[in-house]
């Protein structure tokens, strides 16, 4: 028996007008709820009349392969999610497959797999070596969440170096000089993105920056922060995504520091747990689900043959205040 809308709602725990917000793509439902019905409407392949259309425009069933990094495995929360950023990203083209009747599969993204009609490549472990991989495909490739210098391949990302400089420049507003930047990997665009950011808004602004490389599959922060307050407890610390933030503001309480009275911390993402952490994280938003929207759109569009000259999409960002910042 095929599931009804009704099934999705009760599975989701919303009413039947917030699933129908959700397929019609209303911007009056949140992140998080989206995220749900979206689940429910995966995990119950429900497909809406309209999904029956998609299908007989492209005259075939297309299977979508996205690719996540052993990197990414390693960082998997309990409810087998690749994290709160990713996990509402892979929900969103989840569930936009099954409304549009698409078979999806994650696939490892070092250990390409032909056989797909498209393929997501999600973020910043993505190489020019394991580009050209999927490329001897001769399919459809967005890159969601990166970009590769010099690469005419279709990709989505947020706009991270005017995010990280907007937030920086909020703290030197606030009368804040010695400003740290904990940063992840490099190899990231989104994270040398932010790195930038925050070194235009330091320099700009005649400050000095300080930077801290922090190793977030073994989580090194104790290490990170000792070296920090060891040789000068900062006025406020810019961390390069909100569970970074979060494991520094858990691992400063040890030294009984006060946020935001003796440290103002920012993140970058505005994960769900950012808003319910205490106290609560003042950070940059990144709009994760209309980055997974864009980019199944724009796979399916491609796999159409239509508009098919590449494109580079950066989403603006949204700072957030909170009270983990004065």
């Amino acid at each position: 028996m095929m599931a009804t809308i009704n099934d999705v709602a009760r599975l989701a725990g919303v009413s039947k007008a917030t699933v129908s917000r959700v397929i019609n793509n209303s911007a009056k439902v949140n992140e998080e709820t989206r995220a749900k019905v979206l689940y429910a409407i995966e995990k119950l392949g429900f497909r809406p009349q309209f999904s029956a259309k998609a299908l007989a425009h492209s005259k075939k069933q297309f299977r979508i392969a996205i690719s996540l990094s052993k990197r990414m495995e390693l960082i998997k929360d309990s409810n087998d999610e690749i994290g709160q950023f990713y996990g509402i990203i892979l929900k969103e083209i989840k569930g936009m497959a099954t409304i549009y009747g698409i078979n999806v599969k994650e696939i490892l993204l070092e250990s390409p797999e032909k056989g797909y009609d498209g393929y997501i490549l999600i973020g910043g472990d993505v190489t020019k070596e394991i580009l050209n991989n999927y490329k001897i495909f001769k399919k459809p490739i967005i890159l969601l969440d990166h970009y590769i210098l010099g690469e005419k391949i279709d990709s989505i990302s947020p706009d991270s170096f005017t995010g990280a400089f907007y937030a920086v420049n909020y703290l030197i507003k606030k009368g804040m000089k010695h400003i740290v930047h904990i940063h992840g990997p490099l190899n990231s665009y989104g994270f040398k993105s932010r790195y930038n950011g925050y070194t235009e808004a330091m320099i700009s602004a005649g400050l000095t920056p300080v930077y801290y490389e922090y190793d977030d599959i073994n989580n090194n922060i104790d290490i990170v922060l000792k070296k920090i307050i060891e040789t000068e407890i900062p006025e406020a610390i810019f961390a390069s995504n909100d569970m970074t933030a979060i494991r520094i503001m858990d691992e400063l309480k040890k030294y009984n520091i006060k946020i935001p009275d003796d440290i103002s911390i920012i993140g970058f993402d505005d994960i769900p747990r950012a808003k319910k952490y205490k106290p609560s994280l003042t950070t940059v938003k990144v709009f994760k689900q209309e980055m997974g929207n864009m980019a199944f759109k724009r796979l399916y569009e491609l796999m159409l043959n239509e508009n098919t000259h590449p494109v580079r999409i950066s989403l603006y960002t949204e700072f957030v205040k909170r009270k983990s910042t004065r």
